[in-house]
Protein backbone atom coordinates (compact mmCIF):
# COMPACT_ATOMS: atom_id res chain seq x y z
CA UNK A 1 0.00 0.00 0.00
CA UNK A 2 1.42 3.36 -0.82
CA UNK A 3 2.11 6.48 1.60
CA UNK A 4 0.48 9.22 0.36
CA UNK A 5 2.01 12.49 0.22
CA UNK A 6 -0.37 14.35 -2.00
CA UNK A 7 0.81 18.12 -2.68
CA UNK A 8 -0.07 20.67 -5.44
CA UNK A 9 3.21 22.84 -4.76
CA UNK A 10 4.93 24.87 -7.49
CA UNK A 11 8.02 23.89 -5.41
CA UNK A 12 7.49 20.00 -5.96
CA UNK A 13 10.17 18.16 -7.78
CA UNK A 14 8.69 17.19 -11.63
CA UNK A 15 8.63 14.22 -13.35
CA UNK A 16 8.71 14.19 -17.05
CA UNK A 17 6.40 12.57 -19.62
CA UNK A 18 9.24 10.25 -20.34
CA UNK A 19 10.06 9.60 -17.00
CA UNK A 20 6.67 8.84 -16.31
CA UNK A 21 6.45 6.14 -19.11
CA UNK A 22 10.10 4.68 -18.06
CA UNK A 23 8.67 4.23 -15.05
CA UNK A 24 5.25 1.96 -16.02
CA UNK A 25 7.07 0.35 -18.77
CA UNK A 26 9.58 -1.25 -16.21
CA UNK A 27 6.80 -1.85 -13.20
CA UNK A 28 3.77 -1.97 -14.65
CA UNK A 29 2.72 -5.68 -14.67
CA UNK A 30 0.68 -5.58 -18.25
CA UNK A 31 4.49 -5.81 -19.73
CA UNK A 32 5.67 -8.27 -17.97
CA UNK A 33 2.30 -10.46 -19.13
CA UNK A 34 2.86 -9.23 -22.69
CA UNK A 35 6.90 -10.26 -22.97
CA UNK A 36 5.52 -13.53 -21.34
CA UNK A 37 2.85 -14.29 -24.74
CA UNK A 38 5.77 -14.88 -27.13
CA UNK A 39 8.22 -16.92 -24.36
CA UNK A 40 4.87 -19.19 -23.95
CA UNK A 41 4.84 -19.72 -27.99
CA UNK A 42 8.46 -20.32 -27.86
CA UNK A 43 7.99 -22.90 -25.18
CA UNK A 44 5.20 -24.09 -27.52
CA UNK A 45 7.67 -24.25 -30.34
CA UNK A 46 9.73 -26.41 -28.21
CA UNK A 47 7.16 -29.01 -27.70
CA UNK A 48 7.88 -30.06 -31.67
CA UNK A 49 11.57 -30.72 -30.99
CA UNK A 50 10.63 -33.84 -28.97
CA UNK A 51 9.31 -35.43 -32.55
CA UNK A 52 13.19 -35.93 -33.22
CA UNK A 53 13.82 -37.60 -30.00
CA UNK A 54 14.69 -41.24 -29.24
CA UNK A 55 11.76 -43.70 -28.31
CA UNK A 56 12.21 -46.98 -26.59
CA UNK A 57 10.27 -49.72 -27.10
CA UNK A 58 10.04 -52.77 -25.27
CA UNK A 59 8.48 -56.25 -25.93
CA UNK A 60 8.45 -58.82 -23.64
CA UNK A 61 6.49 -62.10 -25.76
CA UNK A 62 5.55 -65.69 -25.04
CA UNK A 63 3.39 -68.28 -27.24
CA UNK A 64 2.39 -71.83 -27.25
CA UNK A 65 1.83 -74.06 -29.99
CA UNK A 66 0.06 -77.26 -29.52
CA UNK A 67 -0.26 -80.24 -31.11
CA UNK A 68 -1.65 -79.14 -34.35
CA UNK A 69 0.48 -76.52 -35.18
CA UNK A 70 3.49 -78.09 -34.08
CA UNK A 71 3.39 -81.15 -35.20
CA UNK A 72 4.40 -79.53 -38.11
CA UNK A 73 7.49 -78.61 -36.87
CA UNK A 74 7.46 -82.98 -36.19
CA UNK A 75 6.96 -81.87 -32.04
CA UNK A 76 3.53 -82.41 -30.19
CA UNK A 77 4.22 -78.64 -28.33
CA UNK A 78 6.30 -75.52 -28.85
CA UNK A 79 6.86 -72.69 -26.07
CA UNK A 80 8.83 -69.70 -26.93
CA UNK A 81 10.04 -67.13 -24.46
CA UNK A 82 11.42 -64.01 -25.73
CA UNK A 83 11.80 -59.98 -25.24
CA UNK A 84 12.80 -57.70 -27.89
CA UNK A 85 13.80 -53.80 -26.95
CA UNK A 86 14.81 -51.22 -29.27
CA UNK A 87 14.86 -47.36 -29.93
CA UNK A 88 14.26 -45.60 -32.89
CA UNK A 89 13.65 -42.02 -33.49
CA UNK A 90 13.04 -40.04 -36.81
CA UNK A 91 15.53 -37.84 -38.47
CA UNK A 92 14.78 -34.27 -39.34
CA UNK A 93 17.41 -33.66 -41.87
CA UNK A 94 16.70 -36.60 -44.34
CA UNK A 95 13.05 -37.23 -43.64
CA UNK A 96 14.42 -40.61 -42.77
CA UNK A 97 13.92 -43.23 -39.52
CA UNK A 98 17.18 -44.82 -38.12
CA UNK A 99 16.30 -47.83 -35.72
CA UNK A 100 18.83 -49.93 -32.76
CA UNK A 101 17.27 -52.98 -31.65
CA UNK A 102 18.16 -56.30 -29.23
CA UNK A 103 16.66 -59.14 -29.03
CA UNK A 104 16.44 -63.04 -26.88
CA UNK A 105 14.79 -65.60 -27.05
CA UNK A 106 14.32 -69.61 -25.66
CA UNK A 107 12.62 -72.26 -27.70
CA UNK A 108 11.50 -75.35 -25.52
CA UNK A 109 9.71 -78.45 -27.41
CA UNK A 110 9.79 -81.89 -26.45
CA UNK A 111 12.09 -82.06 -29.34
CA UNK A 112 15.49 -81.88 -28.59
CA UNK A 113 16.57 -80.48 -31.55
CA UNK A 114 14.30 -77.74 -32.00
CA UNK A 115 15.60 -76.27 -28.00
CA UNK A 116 17.63 -73.33 -28.65
CA UNK A 117 18.76 -69.88 -26.96
CA UNK A 118 18.61 -67.07 -29.67
CA UNK A 119 20.06 -63.51 -29.79
CA UNK A 120 20.70 -60.85 -31.85
CA UNK A 121 21.09 -57.28 -32.97
CA UNK A 122 19.94 -55.16 -35.51
CA UNK A 123 19.92 -51.73 -36.85
CA UNK A 124 17.38 -50.34 -39.61
CA UNK A 125 16.88 -47.13 -41.89
CA UNK A 126 13.83 -46.26 -43.77
CA UNK A 127 14.59 -43.19 -46.06
CA UNK A 128 12.27 -41.27 -48.37
CA UNK A 129 12.86 -40.74 -51.72
CA UNK A 130 9.32 -38.72 -53.12
CA UNK A 131 7.53 -37.57 -49.79
CA UNK A 132 8.76 -36.44 -47.13
CA UNK A 133 12.24 -35.63 -48.79
CA UNK A 134 15.01 -33.56 -46.69
CA UNK A 135 12.30 -33.91 -43.52
CA UNK A 136 9.92 -31.31 -44.72
CA UNK A 137 6.56 -32.78 -43.20
CA UNK A 138 8.84 -33.82 -40.18
CA UNK A 139 9.49 -30.42 -39.58
CA UNK A 140 6.22 -28.65 -40.57
CA UNK A 141 4.70 -28.23 -37.15
CA UNK A 142 8.07 -26.18 -36.04
CA UNK A 143 8.61 -24.32 -38.88
CA UNK A 144 5.31 -22.77 -38.27
CA UNK A 145 5.35 -22.08 -34.79
CA UNK A 146 8.08 -19.79 -35.75
CA UNK A 147 5.41 -17.76 -37.84
CA UNK A 148 3.10 -18.04 -34.32
CA UNK A 149 5.99 -16.62 -32.31
CA UNK A 150 6.39 -13.59 -34.50
CA UNK A 151 2.38 -12.54 -34.74
CA UNK A 152 3.06 -13.17 -30.77
CA UNK A 153 5.78 -10.77 -30.55
CA UNK A 154 4.15 -8.48 -33.18
CA UNK A 155 0.95 -7.94 -31.39
CA UNK A 156 3.06 -7.84 -28.01
CA UNK A 157 4.07 -4.71 -29.04
CA UNK A 158 1.12 -3.21 -30.15
CA UNK A 159 -0.91 -4.04 -27.39
CA UNK A 160 2.27 -2.18 -25.08
CA UNK A 161 1.83 0.91 -27.37
CA UNK A 162 -1.87 0.81 -26.76
CA UNK A 163 -1.56 0.90 -23.04
CA UNK A 164 1.60 3.61 -23.51
CA UNK A 165 -0.90 5.62 -25.76
CA UNK A 166 -3.50 5.62 -23.22
CA UNK A 167 -1.27 6.16 -20.15
CA UNK A 168 0.56 9.20 -21.79
CA UNK A 169 -3.52 10.12 -22.43
CA UNK A 170 -3.66 10.46 -18.67
CA UNK A 171 -0.35 12.50 -17.98
CA UNK A 172 -1.17 14.82 -20.52
CA UNK A 173 -5.03 15.23 -18.37
CA UNK A 174 -2.62 15.84 -15.49
CA UNK A 175 -0.89 18.81 -16.98
CA UNK A 176 -4.30 19.93 -18.12
CA UNK A 177 -4.99 19.98 -14.41
CA UNK A 178 -1.74 21.79 -13.68
CA UNK A 179 -2.09 24.60 -16.14
CA UNK A 180 -5.97 25.19 -14.86
CA UNK A 181 -4.55 25.30 -11.18
CA UNK A 182 -2.06 27.82 -12.27
CA UNK A 183 -5.02 30.01 -14.31
CA UNK A 184 -7.71 29.73 -11.53
CA UNK A 185 -5.31 30.69 -8.91
CA UNK A 186 -4.16 34.19 -10.87
CA UNK A 187 -8.12 34.63 -11.37
CA UNK A 188 -8.44 34.41 -7.66
CA UNK A 189 -5.80 36.68 -6.77
CA UNK A 190 -7.08 38.93 -8.72
CA UNK A 191 -10.62 38.31 -7.43
CA UNK A 192 -9.33 39.23 -3.81
CA UNK A 193 -7.44 42.40 -4.91
CA UNK A 194 -10.08 43.89 -6.51
CA UNK A 195 -11.86 42.43 -3.60
CA UNK A 196 -9.66 44.81 -1.63
CA UNK A 197 -9.85 48.01 -3.52
CA UNK A 198 -13.74 47.62 -3.40
CA UNK A 199 -13.89 47.33 0.05
CA UNK A 200 -11.37 50.25 0.12
CA UNK A 201 -13.82 52.51 -2.47
CA UNK A 202 -16.67 51.36 -0.24
CA UNK A 203 -15.13 52.80 3.06
CA UNK A 204 -14.29 56.38 1.20
CA UNK A 205 -18.44 56.06 -0.41
CA UNK A 206 -17.03 55.62 -3.53
CA UNK A 207 -18.80 52.40 -4.55
CA UNK A 208 -22.38 50.83 -3.62
CA UNK A 209 -22.48 47.76 -1.30
CA UNK A 210 -23.65 45.90 -4.63
CA UNK A 211 -20.34 46.05 -5.64
CA UNK A 212 -18.33 44.54 -2.27
CA UNK A 213 -20.93 41.98 -2.61
CA UNK A 214 -20.38 41.14 -6.21
CA UNK A 215 -16.35 40.99 -5.68
CA UNK A 216 -17.17 38.44 -2.46
CA UNK A 217 -19.07 36.64 -5.16
CA UNK A 218 -16.03 36.64 -7.74
CA UNK A 219 -13.58 35.10 -4.71
CA UNK A 220 -15.91 32.44 -3.72
CA UNK A 221 -16.58 31.26 -7.08
CA UNK A 222 -13.06 31.42 -8.28
CA UNK A 223 -12.36 29.12 -4.64
CA UNK A 224 -14.98 26.71 -5.87
CA UNK A 225 -13.39 26.74 -8.76
CA UNK A 226 -9.64 26.07 -7.90
CA UNK A 227 -10.55 23.56 -4.94
CA UNK A 228 -12.27 21.71 -7.68
CA UNK A 229 -9.82 21.68 -9.78
CA UNK A 230 -7.15 20.85 -7.47
CA UNK A 231 -8.99 18.10 -6.31
CA UNK A 232 -9.36 16.57 -9.22
CA UNK A 233 -5.89 16.58 -9.65
CA UNK A 234 -5.14 14.87 -6.56
CA UNK A 235 -7.17 12.36 -8.03
CA UNK A 236 -5.06 12.23 -11.40
CA UNK A 237 -1.97 12.36 -9.78
CA UNK A 238 -2.89 9.02 -7.26
CA UNK A 239 -4.46 7.18 -10.61
CA UNK A 240 -0.97 7.72 -12.27
CA UNK A 241 1.54 6.77 -9.21
CA UNK A 242 -0.51 3.43 -9.29
CA UNK A 243 -0.01 3.05 -12.67
CA UNK A 244 3.71 3.89 -12.40
CA UNK A 245 4.06 1.62 -9.14
CA UNK A 246 6.18 4.58 -7.98
CA UNK A 247 4.90 6.08 -4.77
CA UNK A 248 7.55 8.85 -5.54
CA UNK A 249 4.90 10.10 -7.85
CA UNK A 250 2.53 11.38 -5.02
CA UNK A 251 5.40 13.73 -4.67
CA UNK A 252 5.85 15.71 -8.01
CA UNK A 253 4.34 17.91 -10.40
CA UNK A 254 4.06 17.08 -14.80
CA UNK A 255 6.60 18.52 -16.71
CA UNK A 256 5.37 18.89 -19.99
CA UNK A 257 5.40 21.97 -22.88
CA UNK A 258 1.84 21.53 -24.15
CA UNK A 259 1.92 24.36 -25.92
CA UNK A 260 5.11 23.71 -28.21
CA UNK A 261 3.88 22.85 -31.20
CA UNK A 262 5.94 20.28 -33.53
CA UNK A 263 6.83 19.77 -37.45
CA UNK A 264 5.54 16.78 -39.11
CA UNK A 265 6.90 15.61 -42.09
CA UNK A 266 4.48 15.61 -45.27
CA UNK A 267 1.26 13.25 -45.31
CA UNK A 268 2.79 11.63 -48.27
CA UNK A 269 6.04 10.59 -46.67
CA UNK A 270 3.58 9.52 -43.38
CA UNK A 271 1.72 7.35 -45.61
CA UNK A 272 5.05 5.65 -47.18
CA UNK A 273 6.51 5.15 -43.28
CA UNK A 274 2.85 3.98 -42.21
CA UNK A 275 2.72 1.13 -44.95
CA UNK A 276 6.81 0.32 -44.55
CA UNK A 277 6.44 -0.06 -40.50
CA UNK A 278 2.92 -0.56 -39.58
CA UNK A 279 2.44 -3.66 -37.09
CA UNK A 280 -1.11 -3.97 -38.28
CA UNK A 281 0.44 -5.19 -41.81
CA UNK A 282 2.91 -6.37 -40.64
CA UNK A 283 0.52 -9.05 -38.62
CA UNK A 284 -0.90 -9.87 -41.96
CA UNK A 285 2.01 -10.27 -43.79
CA UNK A 286 3.46 -12.66 -41.31
CA UNK A 287 0.10 -14.65 -41.52
CA UNK A 288 0.30 -14.56 -45.07
CA UNK A 289 4.01 -16.31 -45.00
CA UNK A 290 2.55 -18.97 -42.75
CA UNK A 291 -0.14 -19.89 -45.33
CA UNK A 292 2.48 -20.42 -48.02
CA UNK A 293 4.20 -22.43 -45.52
CA UNK A 294 1.39 -24.34 -44.48
CA UNK A 295 0.54 -24.68 -48.36
CA UNK A 296 4.11 -25.91 -49.12
CA UNK A 297 3.11 -28.93 -46.65
CA UNK A 298 0.58 -29.67 -48.23
CA UNK A 299 1.90 -30.22 -51.73
CA UNK A 300 3.91 -31.98 -50.06
CA UNK A 301 1.38 -34.30 -48.70
CA UNK A 302 0.45 -34.98 -52.26
CA UNK A 303 3.13 -36.48 -53.43
CA UNK A 304 3.67 -40.22 -53.61
CA UNK A 305 5.24 -42.27 -50.93
CA UNK A 306 8.58 -44.20 -52.13
CA UNK A 307 10.74 -45.37 -48.98
CA UNK A 308 13.56 -47.23 -49.12
CA UNK A 309 14.47 -49.76 -45.89
CA UNK A 310 17.75 -51.57 -45.33
CA UNK A 311 18.00 -53.14 -42.29
CA UNK A 312 20.35 -55.64 -40.54
CA UNK A 313 20.95 -58.42 -37.77
CA UNK A 314 23.81 -60.49 -36.41
CA UNK A 315 22.80 -63.63 -34.99
CA UNK A 316 23.68 -65.84 -32.54
CA UNK A 317 21.67 -69.61 -31.82
CA UNK A 318 22.90 -72.47 -29.81
CA UNK A 319 21.50 -74.93 -27.64
CA UNK A 320 23.51 -73.78 -24.84
CA UNK A 321 22.56 -70.35 -23.22
CA UNK A 322 26.39 -69.53 -23.16
CA UNK A 323 27.58 -70.60 -26.80
CA UNK A 324 24.55 -68.65 -27.99
CA UNK A 325 26.25 -65.60 -27.47
CA UNK A 326 28.55 -65.59 -30.23
CA UNK A 327 26.31 -63.26 -32.81
CA UNK A 328 27.77 -63.05 -36.21
CA UNK A 329 25.40 -64.85 -38.30
CA UNK A 330 23.66 -61.63 -40.30
CA UNK A 331 20.80 -61.46 -42.17
CA UNK A 332 19.93 -58.54 -44.47
CA UNK A 333 16.86 -57.08 -45.71
CA UNK A 334 16.68 -54.37 -48.44
CA UNK A 335 12.78 -53.73 -49.32
CA UNK A 336 10.83 -50.87 -51.27
CA UNK A 337 7.57 -49.46 -50.33
CA UNK A 338 5.34 -47.05 -52.55
CA UNK A 339 2.07 -45.35 -51.84
CA UNK A 340 -0.03 -43.53 -53.87
CA UNK A 341 -3.57 -42.61 -53.15
CA UNK A 342 -5.95 -42.89 -56.43
CA UNK A 343 -7.84 -39.47 -55.45
CA UNK A 344 -6.23 -36.85 -53.79
CA UNK A 345 -10.03 -35.35 -52.82
CA UNK A 346 -8.91 -34.56 -49.29
CA UNK A 347 -5.59 -32.92 -49.73
CA UNK A 348 -6.38 -31.09 -53.24
CA UNK A 349 -9.37 -29.05 -51.46
CA UNK A 350 -6.78 -28.39 -48.30
CA UNK A 351 -4.93 -26.97 -50.85
CA UNK A 352 -7.76 -24.34 -52.39
CA UNK A 353 -8.86 -23.53 -48.95
CA UNK A 354 -5.88 -22.02 -48.27
CA UNK A 355 -5.50 -20.53 -51.78
CA UNK A 356 -8.66 -19.02 -50.96
CA UNK A 357 -7.20 -17.50 -47.50
CA UNK A 358 -4.08 -16.18 -49.01
CA UNK A 359 -6.46 -14.34 -51.22
CA UNK A 360 -8.75 -12.75 -48.62
CA UNK A 361 -5.70 -11.74 -46.76
CA UNK A 362 -4.09 -9.75 -49.79
CA UNK A 363 -7.67 -7.95 -49.73
CA UNK A 364 -7.65 -7.73 -45.71
CA UNK A 365 -3.96 -6.20 -46.40
CA UNK A 366 -5.91 -3.36 -48.86
CA UNK A 367 -8.36 -3.03 -46.79
CA UNK A 368 -6.45 -1.87 -43.60
CA UNK A 369 -4.37 0.21 -45.70
CA UNK A 370 -7.20 1.78 -47.06
CA UNK A 371 -8.16 2.40 -42.90
CA UNK A 372 -4.96 3.38 -41.96
CA UNK A 373 -4.33 6.00 -44.84
CA UNK A 374 -7.76 7.22 -43.73
CA UNK A 375 -7.00 7.43 -40.15
CA UNK A 376 -3.52 9.22 -40.82
CA UNK A 377 -5.04 11.71 -43.06
CA UNK A 378 -7.98 12.62 -40.49
CA UNK A 379 -5.17 12.78 -37.72
CA UNK A 380 -2.79 15.29 -39.98
CA UNK A 381 -5.47 17.63 -40.86
CA UNK A 382 -6.53 17.87 -37.44
CA UNK A 383 -3.17 18.65 -36.08
CA UNK A 384 -2.21 21.51 -38.82
CA UNK A 385 -6.25 22.97 -38.28
CA UNK A 386 -5.67 22.62 -34.75
CA UNK A 387 -2.06 25.01 -35.01
CA UNK A 388 -4.77 28.19 -36.76
CA UNK A 389 -7.24 27.31 -33.78
CA UNK A 390 -3.80 27.46 -31.10
CA UNK A 391 -2.62 30.60 -33.04
CA UNK A 392 -6.86 31.89 -32.82
CA UNK A 393 -6.65 31.28 -29.13
CA UNK A 394 -3.29 33.38 -27.90
CA UNK A 395 -4.87 36.41 -30.22
CA UNK A 396 -8.25 35.90 -28.18
CA UNK A 397 -6.23 35.90 -24.69
CA UNK A 398 -4.38 39.12 -25.74
CA UNK A 399 -7.02 40.67 -26.58
CA UNK A 400 -9.40 39.48 -23.55
CA UNK A 401 -6.67 41.03 -21.40
CA UNK A 402 -6.41 44.39 -23.23
CA UNK A 403 -10.42 44.01 -22.70
CA UNK A 404 -10.34 43.39 -19.19
CA UNK A 405 -7.27 46.34 -18.74
CA UNK A 406 -9.84 48.94 -20.10
CA UNK A 407 -12.91 47.65 -18.23
CA UNK A 408 -10.36 48.43 -15.37
CA UNK A 409 -9.32 51.47 -16.03
CA UNK A 410 -12.76 52.73 -17.01
CA UNK A 411 -14.00 50.89 -13.52
CA UNK A 412 -11.24 52.84 -11.77
CA UNK A 413 -12.36 56.32 -13.51
CA UNK A 414 -16.10 55.81 -12.29
CA UNK A 415 -16.89 55.32 -16.12
CA UNK A 416 -17.48 51.54 -15.96
CA UNK A 417 -19.41 49.01 -13.43
CA UNK A 418 -17.74 46.01 -11.76
CA UNK A 419 -20.25 43.84 -13.12
CA UNK A 420 -17.79 44.37 -16.19
CA UNK A 421 -14.91 43.88 -15.06
CA UNK A 422 -15.41 40.40 -13.55
CA UNK A 423 -17.45 39.57 -16.82
CA UNK A 424 -14.33 40.31 -18.42
CA UNK A 425 -11.91 39.08 -16.28
CA UNK A 426 -13.61 35.86 -16.24
CA UNK A 427 -13.67 36.04 -19.86
CA UNK A 428 -10.19 36.01 -19.82
CA UNK A 429 -9.93 32.85 -17.59
CA UNK A 430 -12.10 31.20 -19.95
CA UNK A 431 -10.04 32.10 -22.90
CA UNK A 432 -6.69 30.52 -21.56
CA UNK A 433 -8.72 27.79 -20.04
CA UNK A 434 -9.63 26.91 -23.34
CA UNK A 435 -6.05 27.51 -24.92
CA UNK A 436 -5.37 25.14 -22.46
CA UNK A 437 -8.04 22.41 -23.46
CA UNK A 438 -6.99 22.75 -27.02
CA UNK A 439 -3.25 22.57 -26.64
CA UNK A 440 -3.33 19.16 -24.68
CA UNK A 441 -6.12 17.56 -27.66
CA UNK A 442 -3.55 18.60 -30.16
CA UNK A 443 -0.68 17.17 -28.42
CA UNK A 444 -3.19 13.64 -27.62
CA UNK A 445 -3.23 14.14 -31.51
CA UNK A 446 -0.11 14.14 -31.48
CA UNK A 447 0.40 10.72 -29.61
CA UNK A 448 -2.21 9.10 -32.05
CA UNK A 449 -0.67 10.14 -34.73
CA UNK A 450 2.80 8.52 -33.69
CA UNK A 451 0.55 5.30 -32.04
CA UNK A 452 -0.66 5.10 -35.57
CA UNK A 453 2.66 4.97 -37.14
CA UNK A 454 4.10 3.00 -34.34
CA UNK A 455 6.21 5.42 -33.15
CA UNK A 456 5.05 5.60 -29.39
CA UNK A 457 7.01 3.27 -28.23
CA UNK A 458 9.95 4.65 -28.74
CA UNK A 459 10.14 7.47 -26.10
CA UNK A 460 13.18 9.08 -26.93
CA UNK A 461 11.75 9.74 -30.28
CA UNK A 462 8.20 10.26 -29.50
CA UNK A 463 8.48 12.52 -26.57
CA UNK A 464 10.17 15.72 -27.51
CA UNK A 465 8.25 18.45 -26.07
CA UNK A 466 9.51 18.01 -22.34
Amino acid sequence: MFFMLITVSAFAEEITMKEFLDLVKKNHPFFTKEALTAAIEKKQAETYLGDEDWNLSITPSFSHLGEVTASEYGANRIEKFGIEAGVRRKLWSTGGQLGFSVSSGYTNSDLTMLNRFKHGIGASYTHPLLQNSKGKLYRLNYDLSKYVIDSAEIQALENQEDFILDVATRFLDWVRLSEMIQISKERLNLAEEQLIQTEKKREANLVDKVDVLRSQDAVRISEQTLLQIESQWKAKQAELSVLAQDRKVYEKNPSYSIYTMEKLPGIEKSLSQLKKQSRVLKTLAVLKEKLTHSREGLVEQDRPELNLTLSGWLYGSDEQFVESLGIYKPDVLLSAGFTMPIEKRTVTAKIEKVDLQIMQIDEDINNIEVSLEASLRNLFIQIVEMEKILALNQEQIVSAQEKTQEEVKMYNQGRGQLTFVIQSRDNEENAKLTYVENAVFYHSLLFQYRALLDELLTAEQAIKSE
